[in-house]
């Protein structure tokens, strides 16, 4: 793991630490050149408010990222919010979409409570102690898509986290679980709340062992975001699932570790005029034009703006691995491979070899050359005691970008046959005078 951790006096200068972490983990993926997603994240036990995860799709993958199909949104499921607007009744805002009668208005247009026991579902989980229960309710259908196509729902845990975060299991028995002590707490879907507060006595006579206070009940949403459902930021492209591998996170922290740890330095004495008394709240302006807090400006200290940032590497390296081999082998991105390119040759023309490897990369071998460096290609001649066939099988399940072949085409013409598979599988044969700089734009596209 490539761990980081900055330290800064302000929250103004954290956040720009923060940009400029990012702004470097996007620079090493793009030249990584492989397929990776940034997208928002929780940032769960670790704390703070700002988080964003680095990944790269993969079927073996155990996240599951949302990007939006018209616009730069990309998100973990756990963040993903619904696409859809309240309106001022509380239901979804549907000027977006086709003129279909959305499934909210048709339930709200039934005279009986009874007409839509089946739509909406009730979830028991229970807190560490086991001392509260918390139910969540949440309809069993919604609005899919912008045609008004109706799927069934799945509750989001991790909504239902965010909301209480002392949940311990989920799915628990009613009956057995229910004590003298036992505190109920509700949570609401905010596309059932109206339902419920329309036809309020009906619900409790169909479920009376629920005794929901409206006025104090959190409203939420509470359903899983699903592949096809509307953005939440654009609101007209439709979000595509992808299951990923997690290779790196970034975390503002702010003050949530210095503080308790009493983590500060020398702080900046607040501006004439500026604390009157030791009482005053709100943040201040010191003498620099650094906001702090009445604390830290009564005390003369800062506490620290931290941020924790980390890339996996293992991790990495057996994500690229699996992402790019095929039926062949490995296929390593130029950045990653062992080498750049490797010379293979024929029984017999080991010494052509040296001369080709030499032309690739002059620095390699001890013979003298009269090319240029213009480009270093990092190249190794495969010298073993083995037959063409078997090494350029063993070249491909190492995954070398560039393979350099002397067979036939040498010792017919002096040519050198290149192979490519990143680039559709690529063979050509080329002459010695021209094959550094065509294997060196090869390597550029890779």
């Amino acid at each position: 793991m490539k761990d980081l951790y900055t330290f800064d006096a302000s929250s103004r200068d954290a956040l720009k630490t923060y940009h400029e972490v990012r702004e470097a983990y996007s620079a090493f993926f793009d030249e990584l050149k492989v397929p990776y997603l940034t997208a928002e994240a929780d940032s769960g036990n670790i704390g703070g408010d700002l988080s964003h995860e680095y990944h790269i799709p993969s079927l073996k993958g155990e996240d599951r990222i949302l990007s939006c199909s018209s616009c730069d949104y990309v998100a973990n499921e756990e963040v993903v919010k619904s696409g859809r607007e309240l309106s001022s009744k509380g239901l979804y805002d549907m000027r977006r979409q086709a003129p279909k009668r959305s499934l909210v208005e048709k339930v709200l247009s039934f005279e009986h409570f009874a007409q839509i026991h089946a739509w909406y579902s009730i979830t028991y989980t229970f807190s560490r102690d086991r001392n509260t229960k918390y139910i969540a309710i949440y309809p069993s259908v919604v609005i899919h898509g912008h045609e008004g196509e109706e799927r069934a729902t799945e509750l989001n845990f991790d909504a239902l986290k965010s909301t209480f975060p002392d949940i311990d299991t989920i799915g628990g028995d009613l009956t057995e679980t229910d004590s003298l002590q036992t505190k109920k707490k509700y949570v609401l879907d905010y596309r059932i709340s109206e339902i419920i507060k329309k036809s309020y006595n009906e619900f409790l006579s169909l479920q009376r062992d629920i005794d929901v206070d409206l006025e104090n009940t959190p409203v939420v949403d509470l359903v899983k975001i699903e592949d096809g459902d509307v953005c939440p930021k654009c609101e007209t492209g439709i979000l595509k699932v992808h299951t990923s591998i997690e290779l790196g996170h970034t975390f503002h922290l702010g003050t949530k570790y210095s503080k308790p740890l009493n983590a500060n330095v020398p702080g900046d004495s607040p501006a004439s005029g500026t604390v009157k008394n030791p009482t005053t709240k709100g943040p201040v302006i010191g003498e620099r034009g650094v906001q702090i807090s009445a604390e830290e400006a009564t005390e003369n200290k800062i506490f620290l703006e931290m941020g924790c940032h980390g890339i996996g590497v293992s991790r990495l390296i057996a994500a690229v691995a699996d992402s790019f081999a095929d039926a062949k082998g490995l296929n390593w991105p130029r950045v990653m491979a062992p080498f750049e390119a490797v010379v293979i040759p024929a029984r017999g023309l080991e010494d052509d070899a040296k001369t080709v490897l030499d032309t690739l990369s002059p620095e390699a071998t001890l013979t003298s050359s009269a090319y240029p460096r213009l480009s270093s290609i990092d190249a190794i001649l495969d010298d073993r005691p083995k037959d063409m066939a078997w090494k350029l099988k063993d070249a491909d399940l190492i995954g070398y970008p560039i393979l350099v072949v002397l067979g036939r085409a040498w010792r017919k013409e002096k040519k050198c046959e290149v192979q490519c598979r990143q680039l559709g599988s690529l063979r050509q044969d080329v002459a010695l005078q021209e094959l550094r700089s065509f294997v060196d734009d090869l390597l550029r596209k890779l």
